[in-house]
């Protein structure tokens, strides 16, 4: 096993209880972000990060066809004992096969933490696969990603699990009903990616942008319609909140995602030295609670959801019973995060928020549904 190096993000293994600012590394892989821009650019980010204190960065094999594992290797081999690099094994890949390309692109013969990319069909096999990495010492520590708090309560049953990493965001809070309480209770890290909602909390979109059709974002529904018409208007309230902070608006939001109870790392991605240099901004001093609450009660006005009118009850009986159970919760109590957690519970298909505003926008659209 490898003892070497130096651990300071979150429980357990992991260390002490103080969130870190991470490096997320897909947008330096060079596709799926639009214009990749010049590699020695992206490179240049990377070791700046690590002169300026980095010592945690996320990564995948599909970041970039490997092309961000092997960015990684060449920056952070010069330092290797003293940063966190974590890296992910596919839900259909061969284990071994997978972790061992990933050491030969990250120049290194283990990394600090190997994750299950999203528990698909035979997931428990996966993980025991890579529970045994772990005892062979190609990874110092086992997680898990995109789950839901069954599966993590289950992935404990199979094999000692350190952290589990999930999308969250002063936008995106789906982990606050489950997955966060159970990571406290267990005393897990969790790593969170997507801080900047893929990017739409730089606040530089004044209209739902055009992306290519090879960027990822080109499919993320926040990026068009009715969301964006939401999201775009709580930014505006925020302007004047990270002015007040003194900090960008990005730093701002990251500062909020650092405030969180339970974050142990910020997987915050850049391409380029500027943009680390306004992510690090973030760990210049901490939000005051009277603006976390702000914050907290501009989004949660922005994203209350409609009342369902007796119509809708009515038609939802010819419904499918996902949509059935979430006319039946839109009665002005209900936020959408909590609706997909109680419908998760069920142990049926996951359900996420996104998927409840969705209909609750078509609802309103059809007339079915009202502003509460």
């Amino acid at each position: 096993m490898h003892e070497g190096a130096r651990i300071r993000f979150g429980p357990l293994l992991f260390g002490d209880n103080q969130p870190l600012l991470g490096f997320g590394a897909w947008a330096i892989g060079g596709a799926g972000w639009g214009d990749p821009g010049d590699e020695q650019e992206r490179l240049a980010a990377l070791r700046l990060a690590v002169e300026r204190g980095v010592s945690c960065f996320d990564t995948a094999p599909t970041y970039g066809a490997g092309a961000s594992e092997r960015l990684l290797g060449t920056a952070l081999k010069p330092v290797r004992d003293r940063v966190i690099v974590a890296t992910k094994v596919g839900p259909l890949d061969d284990p071994r096969h997978s972790l061992e390309d990933s050491l030969r692109r990250l120049a290194s013969d283990y990394v600090d933490l190997v994750q299950l990319h999203e528990p698909l069909e035979r997931w428990e096999w996966q993980l025991e696969k890579l529970h045994g990495l772990v005892e062979d010492g190609k990874a110092r520590a086992l997680g898990l990603c995109n789950a839901t708090a069954q599966q993590i309560r289950r992935a404990m049953e199979i094999a000692p699990l350190a952290s589990y990493q999930g999308p969250y965001n002063l936008f995106d809070r789906d982990v606050e009903e489950r997955e966060l309480p159970l990571l406290r209770e267990r005393g897990l890290a969790f790593l969170a990616y997507r801080p900047l909602a893929a990017g739409l909390l730089a606040g530089s979109y004044d209209e739902p942008p055009a992306f290519a059709p090879r960027d990822h974002r080109a499919g993320i529904y926040w990026f068009k319609g009715r969301e964006f018409a939401r999201r775009r208007a709580v930014i505006e309230r925020l302007r004047p909140l990270a002015r007040q902070a003194g900090i960008t608006l990005p730093a701002f939001a990251l500062r909020w995602l650092l405030a969180r109870p339970g974050v142990s790392v910020v997987l915050a991605g850049a391409r380029n030295p500027a943009q680390v240099e306004e992510n690090l901004a973030a760990l210049e001093g901490p939000l005051p609670a009277d603006v976390v609450a702000a914050v907290d009660e501009i989004v949660a006005a922005a994203f209350r959801l409609p009342r369902a009118l007796p119509r809708a009850g009515r038609e939802a009986l010819t419904w499918g019973a996902r949509e059935r159970f979430i006319v039946e919760r839109l009665d002005g109590t209900h936020t959408a995060e909590a609706i997909a957690a109680e419908w998760t519970d069920r142990g049926e298909q996951p359900m996420v928020a996104a998927q409840v505003k969705i209909f609750a926008d078509q609802l309103e659209e059809g007339r079915l549904a009202q502003a509460s």
